[in-house]
């Protein structure tokens, strides 16, 4: 059972943000929160490392106050480039949640890196600029390019919209208004939504056809227009959105978005049981779904 919450902080307003996202998500889901603090080499046993724990025990009383969560933290030695990872897979977390700076085009030392974090992460990671407004996230908006790691952000994107009652804007785009491609992704766009459906997941789809308009734009300004509080994207390993998502859609949103971002990072297996073991333990925690959920589900 994947139980941890996972907060990379370096003390800055950006970690605060990070820190009260998660302590909600730990409240809603039952989950503990672990503050991860990394360091460089020649500070344990030091006099810094005592101050650190010290701001550590600060952080965790701070959220504490706010929710009734169990809060622990970990100061760890090495490059946030992979160490945040490893920790995440070291302790099993469910999440890492992350804060980055808020203003476009310039992010902070903890969202200078959040692109390789997010690609180096074998877990979901939810990037975050704001303190929240402790509503949950009521509506989601879900790219879709209709790939077998697409797929899997449905799947994804039902475990949210169950816990906070929210509904689901799937979103595809086009840069051409070749008759044949339009005609098969409305096709496609509907199989998505007779998945949430089958699922009693409340959902919308919209196809944006727009040659002149860059994916990231697209997915922005379809986000402002429904009013979403949360986009979903799926990243890669080797950098990138894959099929219509450009290398570096990823990055843009990252920058340009004021959005919470949840990335979810693709299994090379539909049936990989890291994936059913997160479906299972937020949208069927009694094992009533079981089998449900397999690769049919898996679009191609």
């Amino acid at each position: 059972m994947r139980e941890i919450i996972l907060v990379p902080i370096d003390f800055s307003e950006v970690a605060k943000c990070a820190m009260d996202h998660a302590s909600q998500l730990a409240l809603s889901f039952q989950r503990k929160v672990v503050l991860l603090h990394v360091v460089g080499k020649k500070v344990a046993g030091t006099p810094k490392e005592k101050v650190l724990e010290d701001k550590l025990k600060e952080n965790a009383k701070w959220i504490k106050e706010r929710a009734t969560v169990d809060v622990s933290y970990v100061i760890e030695e090495g490059s946030i480039f992979t160490t945040i990872a490893e920790v995440a897979d070291r302790l099993r977390a469910e999440f890492i949640v992350m804060g980055i700076h808020g203003k476009r085009g310039v992010q902070h030392i903890m969202g200078s890196f959040a692109y390789d974090v997010v690609c180096s992460s074998n877990v979901p990671v939810l990037l975050v600029k704001r303190f929240q407004s402790h509503t949950g996230f009521k509506n989601i908006v879900l790219p879709v390019d209709f790939s077998a790691e697409s797929t899997q952000k449905v799947i994804y994107s039902i475990k949210f919209a169950r816990f906070f009652g929210a509904k689901i804007s799937v979103f595809g785009f086009l840069n051409t208004k070749n008759s044949a491609l339009v005609i098969k992704k409305n096709a496609l766009l509907k199989k998505v939504k007779n998945i949430y459906k089958e699922f009693e997941t409340e959902v919308t789809t919209h196809l944006c056809v727009n040659p002149e308009m860059d994916l990231s734009e697209a997915i922005l300004e379809f986000s402002d227009k429904v009013n979403a509080d949360l986009i979903m994207i799926v990243a890669e390993k080797d950098g990138g959105i894959p099929d219509i998502f450009g290398q570096n859609t990823t990055e843009l949103l990252i920058d340009k978005a004021d959005l919470p971002i949840l990335t979810v990072m693709p299994v090379s297996d539909p049936d990989d049981t890291r994936l059913m073991d997160v479906v299972r333990s937020f949208v069927d925690p009694m094992g009533v779904i079981n089998g449900k959920i397999t690769s049919k589900y898996f679009i191609n």
